[in-house]
């Protein structure tokens, strides 16, 4: 009978224990700590997507307590209430609020936001909740238009398919291949017009230097001419041809008078051609005038 009994006792603190061990198992997973005091709010959310029970939550990065439950309160408009357990005490400003949000990896946390206010929540009250726009809410609103951008690069993709496998396509790379080989003999051809440039370079620079010393030496000769003397001598020369001229254009002496008075031209005139008529008589006949010759000696 004892020995049934010990047994059966055993068995029952086997089975409590089981049950303890469940508990704090259970809260373990949850992340609460059932040996130290928890206290209890309230959160309101209208969206509660991702967030799962036992989220940690932060105040200003560091981890105050986790999220205890999710349960649903009203259905038009949808609301949601999360229970949540701060293990830290700390004042909450009446002002304050809790705002969750989502990491690329999909894993839930929730931040304190502390107000400024002198009012405290207490133990058991409901603070406002709202979802922070995070990278993937960015993403599920890009889904979208990333479905229709990729839909136009199909589109091009099947366009540019069909371009390449159009012969005309490989004609056209044949004709930009056969550009580009002129191109290159171009450049090959006009390298050596370079070549043969710079071959000469030196003799043309040497000639320019030539020129540049023969214009020098032009300029130092035209530099040492009495060039002053000259111009005198030529001032000199033309006030002698005025001089000649007014003399020429005046009354006072022979070519002036031969110039304007035709009465002493008219004489010439006469004078010359009785000249010219007695040249010609004594050239038709001789004898006349050697007689008188004779005539006057022989007296």
């Amino acid at each position: 009978m004892k020995k049934s009994f010990t047994r059966n006792a055993f068995i029952g603190l086997a089975f409590i224990a089981s049950i303890v061990m469940i508990y704090f198992g259970i809260n373990f997973l949850k992340g609460v700590n059932v040996f130290k005091q928890q206290h209890r709010y309230y959160i309101t959310l209208d969206n509660v997507e991702r967030l799962l029970v036992s989220s940690p939550i932060y105040l200003n990065g560091f981890q105050v307590g986790l999220v205890n439950n999710i349960r649903m309160v009203s259905g038009n408009p949808v609301g949601f209430v999360v229970g949540v357990h701060f293990v830290e005490k700390f004042p909450i400003p009446k002002d304050s609020y809790m705002e969750y949000s989502v990491d690329v990896f999909g894993s839930s946390s929730v931040n304190v936001v502390l107000g400024s206010s002198n009012q405290m929540f207490q133990p058991g009250d409901t603070l406002r909740g709202v979802k922070q726009v995070g990278l993937m809410d960015g993403i599920s609103e890009i889904m979208p238009k990333a479905d229709a951008v990729l839909g136009n690069i199909d589109s091009l993709l099947i366009t540019m398919n069909t371009l390449l496998s159009n012969p005309v396509w490989e004609q056209t790379m044949q004709g930009i291949a056969g550009t580009v080989e002129q191109l290159n003999r171009s450049s090959q051809s006009l390298n050596r017009i370079i070549g043969a440039v710079e071959h000469d370079l030196s003799a043309i620079s040497q000639n320019l230097n030539d020129v540049s010393g023969n214009l020098k030496s032009v300029s130092d000769d035209l530099a040492q001419l009495e060039l002053q003397k000259t111009f005198s001598s030529i001032d000199e020369t033309v006030e002698n041809l005025k001089s000649l001229t007014a003399k020429i254009n005046s009354n006072d002496n022979s070519i002036g008078r031969l110039m304007h008075d035709p009465s002493l031209h008219d004489s010439l005139v006469v004078t010359l051609s009785s000249a010219a008529q007695l040249l010609e008589n004594i050239r038709q006949d001789p004898d006349r005038y050697l007689s008188v010759r004779v005539r006057l000696f022989g007296r």
